[in-house]
Protein backbone atom coordinates (compact mmCIF):
# COMPACT_ATOMS: atom_id res chain seq x y z
CA UNK A 1 0.00 0.00 0.00
CA UNK A 2 1.40 3.43 -1.35
CA UNK A 3 1.50 5.76 1.83
CA UNK A 4 0.39 9.61 0.73
CA UNK A 5 4.13 10.66 1.49
CA UNK A 6 5.11 8.42 -1.06
CA UNK A 7 2.59 9.11 -3.43
CA UNK A 8 4.04 12.71 -3.22
CA UNK A 9 7.34 11.41 -4.16
CA UNK A 10 6.11 8.66 -6.77
CA UNK A 11 3.64 11.02 -8.36
CA UNK A 12 5.81 14.48 -8.41
CA UNK A 13 3.12 16.89 -6.77
CA UNK A 14 4.18 20.14 -5.04
CA UNK A 15 1.78 19.51 -1.99
CA UNK A 16 3.89 21.53 0.37
CA UNK A 17 2.13 21.15 3.37
CA UNK A 18 2.17 17.27 2.79
CA UNK A 19 5.62 17.61 2.03
CA UNK A 20 6.09 18.87 5.70
CA UNK A 21 3.98 16.30 7.15
CA UNK A 22 6.34 13.53 6.19
CA UNK A 23 9.34 13.55 8.63
CA UNK A 24 11.66 11.13 5.99
CA UNK A 25 11.64 14.20 3.10
CA UNK A 26 11.27 17.09 4.92
CA UNK A 27 14.22 19.15 4.25
CA UNK A 28 15.59 17.25 0.98
CA UNK A 29 15.47 17.31 -2.33
CA UNK A 30 13.52 15.11 -4.51
CA UNK A 31 16.21 13.94 -6.44
CA UNK A 32 17.79 12.43 -3.28
CA UNK A 33 15.84 10.04 -1.82
CA UNK A 34 14.39 6.93 -3.67
CA UNK A 35 10.51 6.04 -1.90
CA UNK A 36 10.71 2.89 0.41
CA UNK A 37 7.38 2.11 -2.67
CA UNK A 38 9.46 2.16 -5.22
CA UNK A 39 12.25 0.24 -3.79
CA UNK A 40 11.17 -3.52 -5.40
CA UNK A 41 13.27 -5.59 -2.69
CA UNK A 42 11.50 -3.42 0.04
CA UNK A 43 7.80 -4.26 -0.86
CA UNK A 44 5.71 -7.80 -0.81
CA UNK A 45 4.41 -6.71 -3.48
CA UNK A 46 5.26 -4.93 -6.78
CA UNK A 47 5.82 -1.76 -6.96
CA UNK A 48 3.57 0.98 -8.73
CA UNK A 49 3.51 2.37 -12.27
CA UNK A 50 4.67 6.02 -11.07
CA UNK A 51 7.57 5.01 -9.72
CA UNK A 52 9.44 4.75 -13.29
CA UNK A 53 10.13 3.19 -16.36
CA UNK A 54 9.36 -0.52 -16.90
CA UNK A 55 11.37 -2.76 -19.38
CA UNK A 56 10.27 -6.29 -21.07
CA UNK A 57 11.99 -7.82 -23.75
CA UNK A 58 8.40 -8.54 -24.69
CA UNK A 59 7.67 -5.11 -24.98
CA UNK A 60 8.01 -2.65 -27.37
CA UNK A 61 9.94 0.60 -27.60
CA UNK A 62 6.99 2.76 -29.03
CA UNK A 63 5.47 2.06 -25.54
CA UNK A 64 5.04 4.25 -22.47
CA UNK A 65 7.01 2.37 -20.62
CA UNK A 66 4.32 1.40 -18.13
CA UNK A 67 4.07 -2.67 -16.23
CA UNK A 68 1.07 -3.13 -18.62
CA UNK A 69 3.02 -1.12 -22.16
CA UNK A 70 6.66 -1.55 -21.06
CA UNK A 71 9.63 -0.57 -23.59
CA UNK A 72 11.55 -3.28 -24.88
CA UNK A 73 15.25 -2.02 -24.32
CA UNK A 74 17.52 -0.96 -21.46
CA UNK A 75 18.58 2.01 -23.67
CA UNK A 76 14.70 3.04 -24.85
CA UNK A 77 14.05 2.53 -20.64
CA UNK A 78 17.41 5.21 -19.91
CA UNK A 79 16.31 7.74 -22.65
CA UNK A 80 12.92 7.81 -21.41
CA UNK A 81 13.76 8.08 -17.72
CA UNK A 82 16.22 10.44 -18.19
CA UNK A 83 13.74 12.92 -20.09
CA UNK A 84 11.00 13.32 -17.78
CA UNK A 85 11.80 15.33 -14.47
CA UNK A 86 12.16 13.23 -11.31
CA UNK A 87 11.47 10.06 -13.05
CA UNK A 88 14.88 8.48 -13.03
CA UNK A 89 14.14 4.79 -12.00
CA UNK A 90 14.50 2.25 -14.37
CA UNK A 91 12.97 -1.35 -13.89
CA UNK A 92 14.06 -4.44 -15.72
CA UNK A 93 12.81 -8.17 -15.68
CA UNK A 94 14.83 -11.00 -14.80
CA UNK A 95 15.34 -11.98 -18.06
CA UNK A 96 18.14 -11.02 -20.70
CA UNK A 97 18.99 -7.94 -22.46
CA UNK A 98 21.64 -8.33 -25.30
CA UNK A 99 22.76 -4.55 -25.45
CA UNK A 100 25.31 -2.39 -25.12
CA UNK A 101 24.59 0.75 -23.33
CA UNK A 102 25.51 4.13 -21.90
CA UNK A 103 24.16 5.65 -18.90
CA UNK A 104 24.94 9.27 -18.37
CA UNK A 105 22.07 10.37 -16.32
CA UNK A 106 21.70 10.42 -12.45
CA UNK A 107 19.11 7.10 -12.48
CA UNK A 108 18.66 4.06 -10.59
CA UNK A 109 18.48 0.44 -12.40
CA UNK A 110 16.53 -1.95 -10.44
CA UNK A 111 16.78 -5.72 -12.30
CA UNK A 112 15.13 -9.17 -10.94
CA UNK A 113 11.88 -8.30 -11.24
CA UNK A 114 9.27 -11.21 -12.73
CA UNK A 115 7.45 -9.28 -15.06
CA UNK A 116 5.45 -12.73 -15.96
CA UNK A 117 3.60 -12.51 -12.56
CA UNK A 118 3.22 -9.06 -11.70
CA UNK A 119 6.84 -7.53 -11.48
CA UNK A 120 7.25 -8.63 -8.20
CA UNK A 121 11.15 -8.89 -6.56
CA UNK A 122 12.60 -12.58 -7.50
CA UNK A 123 16.46 -10.94 -7.12
CA UNK A 124 17.75 -13.32 -4.98
CA UNK A 125 16.72 -16.59 -7.36
CA UNK A 126 17.06 -14.65 -10.80
CA UNK A 127 18.87 -11.81 -11.59
CA UNK A 128 18.52 -9.83 -15.07
CA UNK A 129 21.58 -10.72 -17.24
CA UNK A 130 22.44 -7.28 -19.50
CA UNK A 131 24.86 -8.42 -22.22
CA UNK A 132 26.53 -7.27 -25.61
CA UNK A 133 28.22 -8.20 -28.44
CA UNK A 134 32.03 -9.72 -28.67
CA UNK A 135 34.15 -6.79 -27.74
CA UNK A 136 31.69 -4.54 -26.10
CA UNK A 137 31.36 -3.08 -23.13
CA UNK A 138 27.67 -4.05 -21.60
CA UNK A 139 27.24 -1.28 -19.01
CA UNK A 140 29.46 1.87 -19.31
CA UNK A 141 28.73 4.94 -16.84
CA UNK A 142 30.00 8.22 -17.55
CA UNK A 143 29.85 11.13 -15.64
CA UNK A 144 30.58 15.10 -15.48
CA UNK A 145 33.27 14.79 -12.77
CA UNK A 146 33.57 15.25 -9.42
CA UNK A 147 30.77 12.64 -8.96
CA UNK A 148 28.08 14.68 -10.28
CA UNK A 149 26.24 12.25 -12.20
CA UNK A 150 25.20 8.70 -9.29
CA UNK A 151 24.30 5.56 -10.81
CA UNK A 152 22.51 3.05 -8.62
CA UNK A 153 22.36 -0.64 -10.13
CA UNK A 154 20.10 -3.05 -8.12
CA UNK A 155 20.00 -7.02 -8.84
CA UNK A 156 21.60 -7.12 -12.53
CA UNK A 157 24.59 -9.36 -14.05
CA UNK A 158 26.71 -7.61 -16.03
CA UNK A 159 28.33 -10.17 -18.14
CA UNK A 160 30.60 -9.03 -21.01
CA UNK A 161 30.96 -12.23 -24.13
CA UNK A 162 33.94 -14.63 -23.57
CA UNK A 163 36.10 -15.38 -27.06
CA UNK A 164 35.56 -18.80 -27.61
CA UNK A 165 38.11 -21.49 -28.74
CA UNK A 166 36.93 -21.20 -32.44
CA UNK A 167 36.49 -17.08 -32.51
CA UNK A 168 40.25 -16.60 -31.23
CA UNK A 169 41.34 -15.77 -34.59
CA UNK A 170 38.66 -13.88 -35.51
CA UNK A 171 38.91 -11.68 -33.27
CA UNK A 172 42.48 -11.59 -31.92
CA UNK A 173 43.77 -9.57 -29.31
CA UNK A 174 39.79 -8.44 -28.04
CA UNK A 175 39.09 -8.22 -24.44
CA UNK A 176 36.04 -8.90 -22.51
CA UNK A 177 35.25 -6.17 -20.15
CA UNK A 178 32.17 -6.21 -17.91
CA UNK A 179 31.34 -3.06 -16.62
CA UNK A 180 33.59 0.78 -17.18
CA UNK A 181 32.63 3.78 -14.68
CA UNK A 182 33.87 7.33 -15.72
CA UNK A 183 34.23 9.97 -13.82
CA UNK A 184 30.75 9.30 -12.09
CA UNK A 185 29.54 8.07 -8.92
CA UNK A 186 28.00 4.38 -9.06
CA UNK A 187 26.95 2.19 -6.19
CA UNK A 188 26.40 -1.48 -7.15
CA UNK A 189 24.00 -3.59 -4.78
CA UNK A 190 23.83 -7.68 -5.43
CA UNK A 191 24.98 -7.35 -8.69
CA UNK A 192 27.79 -9.81 -10.47
CA UNK A 193 30.37 -7.92 -13.04
CA UNK A 194 31.60 -10.67 -14.81
CA UNK A 195 33.99 -10.70 -17.79
CA UNK A 196 34.84 -13.45 -20.20
CA UNK A 197 38.06 -15.33 -21.92
CA UNK A 198 39.90 -12.73 -23.81
CA UNK A 199 41.54 -13.57 -27.44
CA UNK A 200 45.21 -14.13 -27.82
CA UNK A 201 46.99 -11.41 -29.44
CA UNK A 202 48.11 -11.86 -33.42
CA UNK A 203 51.48 -13.23 -34.20
CA UNK A 204 53.53 -11.14 -36.58
CA UNK A 205 52.48 -11.17 -39.88
CA UNK A 206 54.24 -12.49 -42.30
CA UNK A 207 56.03 -12.13 -45.36
CA UNK A 208 54.54 -12.87 -48.30
CA UNK A 209 57.75 -12.11 -50.75
CA UNK A 210 61.59 -12.00 -50.08
CA UNK A 211 62.99 -8.67 -51.24
CA UNK A 212 63.42 -8.06 -54.75
CA UNK A 213 65.78 -9.79 -56.93
CA UNK A 214 68.92 -7.42 -57.69
CA UNK A 215 70.45 -6.73 -61.42
CA UNK A 216 72.57 -8.85 -63.50
CA UNK A 217 75.96 -7.94 -63.98
CA UNK A 218 76.93 -6.32 -67.87
CA UNK A 219 78.49 -8.12 -70.78
CA UNK A 220 82.35 -7.25 -71.15
CA UNK A 221 83.43 -5.67 -74.32
CA UNK A 222 84.77 -8.10 -77.18
CA UNK A 223 88.20 -8.69 -77.93
CA UNK A 224 89.54 -6.50 -80.81
CA UNK A 225 87.17 -3.52 -80.59
CA UNK A 226 89.41 -0.85 -79.38
CA UNK A 227 93.50 -0.43 -78.15
CA UNK A 228 91.22 -0.21 -74.78
CA UNK A 229 88.08 -2.37 -74.23
CA UNK A 230 86.31 -1.25 -71.45
CA UNK A 231 84.60 -3.75 -69.37
CA UNK A 232 81.15 -3.74 -68.46
CA UNK A 233 79.65 -1.71 -66.15
CA UNK A 234 78.89 -1.31 -62.39
CA UNK A 235 75.32 -2.21 -61.84
CA UNK A 236 73.99 -0.55 -58.24
CA UNK A 237 70.82 -1.87 -56.16
CA UNK A 238 69.94 1.39 -53.91
CA UNK A 239 66.95 -1.34 -52.44
CA UNK A 240 64.21 1.32 -52.89
CA UNK A 241 66.14 4.04 -50.92
CA UNK A 242 68.17 6.67 -53.74
CA UNK A 243 68.73 8.72 -51.56
CA UNK A 244 70.23 6.70 -48.57
CA UNK A 245 73.55 5.38 -50.06
CA UNK A 246 74.36 3.39 -46.94
CA UNK A 247 72.59 0.25 -47.85
CA UNK A 248 73.64 0.64 -51.99
CA UNK A 249 74.95 -2.56 -53.15
CA UNK A 250 77.23 -2.01 -56.06
CA UNK A 251 79.06 -4.96 -58.20
CA UNK A 252 82.98 -4.69 -59.14
CA UNK A 253 83.79 -3.96 -62.86
CA UNK A 254 85.21 -5.82 -65.00
CA UNK A 255 88.65 -5.49 -65.69
CA UNK A 256 90.02 -3.68 -68.69
CA UNK A 257 91.28 -5.37 -72.13
CA UNK A 258 94.68 -4.46 -73.33
CA UNK A 259 96.90 -5.80 -76.03
CA UNK A 260 99.64 -6.81 -74.07
CA UNK A 261 98.02 -7.41 -70.58
CA UNK A 262 94.17 -8.43 -69.23
CA UNK A 263 93.50 -6.26 -65.90
CA UNK A 264 91.82 -7.54 -62.89
CA UNK A 265 88.24 -6.86 -61.74
CA UNK A 266 86.91 -4.83 -59.28
CA UNK A 267 85.41 -5.97 -55.90
CA UNK A 268 82.09 -5.57 -55.59
CA UNK A 269 80.94 -3.11 -52.28
CA UNK A 270 80.01 -3.20 -49.28
CA UNK A 271 82.12 -5.52 -47.95
CA UNK A 272 85.95 -6.15 -47.88
CA UNK A 273 85.81 -9.17 -49.41
CA UNK A 274 88.14 -9.37 -52.53
CA UNK A 275 86.24 -11.02 -54.78
CA UNK A 276 87.30 -9.25 -58.30
CA UNK A 277 89.28 -12.00 -60.85
CA UNK A 278 92.50 -11.33 -61.73
CA UNK A 279 93.72 -10.33 -65.53
CA UNK A 280 95.12 -12.69 -68.03
CA UNK A 281 98.90 -12.13 -67.99
CA UNK A 282 101.13 -15.26 -67.02
CA UNK A 283 97.83 -17.26 -67.20
CA UNK A 284 94.61 -16.78 -68.09
CA UNK A 285 91.93 -14.00 -66.69
CA UNK A 286 89.70 -15.84 -63.61
CA UNK A 287 86.30 -15.23 -62.90
CA UNK A 288 84.91 -12.86 -60.24
CA UNK A 289 83.77 -14.54 -57.11
CA UNK A 290 80.35 -14.41 -55.29
CA UNK A 291 79.81 -11.20 -52.79
CA UNK A 292 78.97 -11.96 -49.25
CA UNK A 293 76.30 -12.41 -48.08
CA UNK A 294 74.08 -10.18 -45.80
CA UNK A 295 73.98 -10.04 -42.15
CA UNK A 296 70.89 -11.09 -40.58
CA UNK A 297 68.72 -8.53 -38.47
CA UNK A 298 68.38 -8.46 -35.34
CA UNK A 299 65.19 -9.44 -33.05
CA UNK A 300 62.82 -6.76 -32.11
CA UNK A 301 62.41 -6.62 -27.90
CA UNK A 302 59.20 -8.27 -26.31
CA UNK A 303 56.36 -5.89 -25.05
CA UNK A 304 56.47 -4.84 -21.33
CA UNK A 305 54.83 -2.72 -19.42
CA UNK A 306 50.47 -2.50 -18.27
CA UNK A 307 49.07 -1.01 -21.41
CA UNK A 308 46.74 1.44 -21.20
CA UNK A 309 43.03 1.78 -20.58
CA UNK A 310 40.54 5.00 -20.92
CA UNK A 311 37.01 5.52 -21.76
CA UNK A 312 37.75 2.88 -25.19
CA UNK A 313 38.51 0.17 -22.71
CA UNK A 314 41.71 -1.65 -22.84
CA UNK A 315 44.97 -1.66 -24.82
CA UNK A 316 47.99 -2.99 -25.02
CA UNK A 317 51.52 -3.32 -26.04
CA UNK A 318 52.71 -4.92 -28.94
CA UNK A 319 56.50 -6.29 -29.65
CA UNK A 320 58.52 -4.11 -31.82
CA UNK A 321 59.91 -5.31 -34.88
CA UNK A 322 62.75 -6.55 -35.73
CA UNK A 323 65.80 -4.83 -38.19
CA UNK A 324 66.31 -4.99 -41.41
CA UNK A 325 69.02 -7.38 -42.20
CA UNK A 326 72.12 -6.21 -44.20
CA UNK A 327 72.89 -6.15 -47.70
CA UNK A 328 74.69 -8.36 -49.15
CA UNK A 329 77.51 -7.33 -51.29
CA UNK A 330 78.31 -7.01 -54.87
CA UNK A 331 79.50 -9.73 -57.09
CA UNK A 332 83.37 -9.02 -58.04
CA UNK A 333 83.93 -8.14 -61.89
CA UNK A 334 85.48 -10.66 -64.17
CA UNK A 335 89.15 -10.66 -65.43
CA UNK A 336 89.50 -8.99 -68.55
CA UNK A 337 91.72 -11.08 -71.10
CA UNK A 338 94.76 -9.37 -73.48
CA UNK A 339 95.05 -8.80 -76.88
CA UNK A 340 97.31 -8.11 -79.46
CA UNK A 341 97.88 -7.98 -83.48
CA UNK A 342 98.76 -10.91 -85.68
CA UNK A 343 98.19 -14.01 -86.74
CA UNK A 344 95.70 -15.70 -84.61
CA UNK A 345 94.74 -12.47 -83.06
CA UNK A 346 93.68 -9.03 -84.19
CA UNK A 347 94.05 -7.42 -87.33
CA UNK A 348 94.97 -3.86 -86.41
CA UNK A 349 96.94 -2.64 -83.82
CA UNK A 350 95.01 0.26 -83.27
CA UNK A 351 92.26 -1.95 -81.91
CA UNK A 352 94.15 -4.70 -80.45
CA UNK A 353 92.47 -4.69 -78.18
CA UNK A 354 92.00 -8.34 -75.30
CA UNK A 355 88.32 -8.71 -74.13
CA UNK A 356 86.89 -7.23 -70.85
CA UNK A 357 85.61 -8.80 -68.04
CA UNK A 358 81.69 -8.74 -67.22
CA UNK A 359 80.88 -6.94 -63.78
CA UNK A 360 79.47 -8.75 -61.26
CA UNK A 361 75.36 -8.89 -60.13
CA UNK A 362 74.94 -6.16 -57.52
CA UNK A 363 74.21 -7.52 -53.93
CA UNK A 364 70.68 -8.17 -52.44
CA UNK A 365 68.69 -6.25 -50.13
CA UNK A 366 68.51 -7.06 -46.42
CA UNK A 367 65.14 -8.33 -46.11
CA UNK A 368 62.64 -6.38 -43.55
CA UNK A 369 62.26 -6.73 -39.71
CA UNK A 370 60.07 -9.10 -38.76
CA UNK A 371 56.63 -7.35 -37.51
CA UNK A 372 55.93 -7.41 -33.99
CA UNK A 373 52.91 -9.78 -32.53
CA UNK A 374 50.25 -7.99 -30.90
CA UNK A 375 48.83 -8.22 -27.55
CA UNK A 376 46.96 -10.38 -26.10
CA UNK A 377 43.14 -9.04 -24.76
CA UNK A 378 42.27 -8.44 -20.80
CA UNK A 379 39.78 -9.87 -19.08
CA UNK A 380 38.22 -7.07 -16.80
CA UNK A 381 35.09 -7.04 -14.47
CA UNK A 382 35.58 -2.96 -14.28
CA UNK A 383 37.29 -0.24 -15.67
CA UNK A 384 37.32 2.74 -13.06
CA UNK A 385 38.21 6.24 -14.23
CA UNK A 386 38.19 8.74 -11.84
CA UNK A 387 34.86 7.19 -10.33
CA UNK A 388 33.70 7.03 -7.24
CA UNK A 389 32.49 3.10 -6.49
CA UNK A 390 30.46 1.36 -3.75
CA UNK A 391 29.77 -2.08 -3.25
CA UNK A 392 26.82 -3.74 -1.43
CA UNK A 393 27.01 -8.16 -2.14
CA UNK A 394 28.78 -7.58 -5.46
CA UNK A 395 30.83 -9.98 -7.23
CA UNK A 396 33.42 -9.62 -9.78
CA UNK A 397 34.50 -12.44 -11.87
CA UNK A 398 37.31 -12.47 -14.68
CA UNK A 399 38.22 -15.36 -17.40
CA UNK A 400 41.51 -15.57 -18.95
CA UNK A 401 43.55 -13.49 -20.10
CA UNK A 402 44.42 -13.52 -23.37
CA UNK A 403 48.22 -14.91 -24.98
CA UNK A 404 50.39 -12.23 -26.00
CA UNK A 405 51.02 -12.92 -30.20
CA UNK A 406 54.25 -14.07 -31.59
CA UNK A 407 56.85 -12.15 -33.43
CA UNK A 408 56.57 -12.70 -36.32
CA UNK A 409 59.76 -13.96 -38.62
CA UNK A 410 61.74 -11.43 -40.71
CA UNK A 411 61.15 -10.76 -44.98
CA UNK A 412 63.63 -13.18 -46.63
CA UNK A 413 66.77 -11.14 -48.46
CA UNK A 414 66.54 -10.62 -51.49
CA UNK A 415 68.64 -12.72 -54.27
CA UNK A 416 72.15 -11.35 -55.48
CA UNK A 417 72.11 -10.48 -59.51
CA UNK A 418 74.02 -12.89 -61.75
CA UNK A 419 77.49 -12.08 -62.99
CA UNK A 420 77.56 -10.52 -66.19
CA UNK A 421 79.90 -12.67 -68.94
CA UNK A 422 83.03 -11.90 -70.56
CA UNK A 423 83.50 -10.78 -73.64
CA UNK A 424 84.15 -12.74 -76.73
CA UNK A 425 87.40 -13.11 -79.10
CA UNK A 426 86.20 -13.27 -82.21
CA UNK A 427 86.00 -15.92 -84.66
CA UNK A 428 89.55 -17.27 -86.30
CA UNK A 429 91.04 -15.40 -83.43
CA UNK A 430 92.22 -18.56 -82.08
CA UNK A 431 95.56 -17.31 -79.71
CA UNK A 432 92.84 -14.66 -77.80
CA UNK A 433 91.07 -15.61 -74.89
CA UNK A 434 87.25 -14.86 -73.87
CA UNK A 435 87.20 -12.20 -71.04
CA UNK A 436 85.86 -13.87 -67.38
CA UNK A 437 82.90 -13.51 -65.97
CA UNK A 438 81.83 -11.09 -62.91
CA UNK A 439 80.36 -12.86 -59.85
CA UNK A 440 77.02 -12.85 -58.43
CA UNK A 441 75.95 -10.56 -56.23
CA UNK A 442 75.30 -12.26 -52.35
CA UNK A 443 72.04 -12.79 -50.85
CA UNK A 444 70.82 -10.27 -48.58
CA UNK A 445 70.41 -10.54 -44.88
CA UNK A 446 66.97 -11.57 -43.40
CA UNK A 447 65.56 -9.29 -41.32
CA UNK A 448 65.37 -9.79 -37.69
CA UNK A 449 62.34 -11.80 -35.79
CA UNK A 450 59.38 -9.38 -34.13
CA UNK A 451 59.47 -9.47 -30.31
CA UNK A 452 56.15 -10.96 -28.78
CA UNK A 453 52.94 -9.14 -28.18
CA UNK A 454 52.33 -8.70 -24.11
CA UNK A 455 50.21 -10.67 -22.53
CA UNK A 456 46.59 -10.00 -21.52
CA UNK A 457 45.46 -9.16 -17.96
CA UNK A 458 42.71 -10.63 -15.21
CA UNK A 459 42.11 -7.85 -12.81
CA UNK A 460 38.82 -7.69 -10.96
CA UNK A 461 39.05 -3.83 -10.87
CA UNK A 462 41.56 -2.08 -12.69
CA UNK A 463 41.17 1.90 -11.64
CA UNK A 464 42.94 5.75 -12.65
CA UNK A 465 42.50 7.83 -10.21
CA UNK A 466 41.37 7.08 -6.14
CA UNK A 467 41.89 3.22 -5.32
CA UNK A 468 38.60 1.86 -5.41
CA UNK A 469 37.06 0.23 -2.13
CA UNK A 470 36.60 -3.53 -2.15
CA UNK A 471 34.50 -3.79 1.04
CA UNK A 472 31.16 -5.67 0.11
CA UNK A 473 32.73 -7.20 -2.64
CA UNK A 474 34.01 -10.38 -3.57
CA UNK A 475 37.28 -11.07 -6.13
CA UNK A 476 37.39 -14.21 -8.59
CA UNK A 477 40.15 -14.24 -10.96
CA UNK A 478 40.81 -16.25 -14.04
CA UNK A 479 44.61 -16.79 -15.11
CA UNK A 480 46.80 -14.18 -17.09
CA UNK A 481 48.06 -15.02 -20.35
CA UNK A 482 51.56 -15.80 -20.92
CA UNK A 483 53.79 -13.21 -23.20
CA UNK A 484 54.05 -13.64 -27.03
CA UNK A 485 57.35 -15.61 -27.83
CA UNK A 486 60.61 -13.66 -29.98
CA UNK A 487 63.14 -14.54 -31.23
CA UNK A 488 65.16 -15.09 -27.34
CA UNK A 489 64.31 -14.20 -24.10
CA UNK A 490 64.41 -10.36 -24.73
CA UNK A 491 62.23 -10.68 -27.63
CA UNK A 492 59.46 -12.76 -25.10
CA UNK A 493 56.55 -10.44 -24.46
CA UNK A 494 55.70 -9.79 -20.64
CA UNK A 495 52.96 -12.07 -19.14
CA UNK A 496 49.77 -10.49 -18.38
CA UNK A 497 48.57 -9.31 -14.10
CA UNK A 498 46.70 -11.33 -12.42
CA UNK A 499 45.30 -8.89 -9.57
CA UNK A 500 42.22 -8.07 -7.76
CA UNK A 501 42.81 -4.30 -7.57
CA UNK A 502 45.49 -2.94 -9.80
CA UNK A 503 46.26 0.77 -10.84
CA UNK A 504 47.23 2.23 -14.27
Amino acid sequence: MTSACDAVWINYTDNCELMLTCEQYRGRGRDDVTPAGCVPNENAGAVDDGCGVFVSSSGADRNPGTKGLPVKTLREGLALAGGVSGRRRVYLCAGTFEEAVEVTEGVTIYGGLDCASGWGWVGEQRKTVLTAGVGEIPLVVRGGGGGESKVRVEDVHVKARGIGRDEQVMFAGVSSIAALAEEASVELARCELEAGDAAAGEAGAAYSVSAPRSLDGKRGGPACSGEIVVPGGSVKNDCGTPDDPSDDSSSGLGGVGAADSGYPGFEGSPGAKLNGGKGEGAEVCAEGTAGDDGTEGGPGTGATGLGEISARGFTGAAGSDGTKGGTAQGGGGGGGSKGGAGEGKCMDEASAGGASGGSGGAGGCGGAGGRGGSAGGSSIALISLNATLSFEQVTLKTGRGGAGGKGGAGQEGGDGGAGGPGGEAPVGAVSLHDGCAGGPGGKGGAGGRGGGGLGGHAIGIAYKGAAPPVQGGTIALGEAGPGGAGANAEGEGAAGVKAEVQAF
